[in-house]
């Protein structure tokens, strides 16, 4: 990932953390897939995360494909 992705990604996981349902994020439930979540870092990255009691755990960041996993 470039220096500029990963910058991206900080930014995202700040947002995160702040407000799970920032717009900018488009936070939402992964279809077939019971307690996990994806949001956006921008066009083709994403976040993987789920809820654990009232802690965000980031399961996985990566190209769009990781959520298709």
């Amino acid at each position: 990932m470039s220096k500029e992705e990963k910058k991206q990604i900080i930014k995202a996981v700040v947002l995160l953390q702040q407000d799970p349902r920032y717009p900018g994020l488009k936070s939402k439930k992964i279809k077939g897939q019971e307690n996990l979540m994806e949001c956006r870092v921008n066009k083709d990255i994403r976040i993987i995360w789920q809820y654990r009691e009232d802690v965000i755990v980031l399961l996985a960041v990566g190209r769009h494909k990781i959520v298709e996993l």
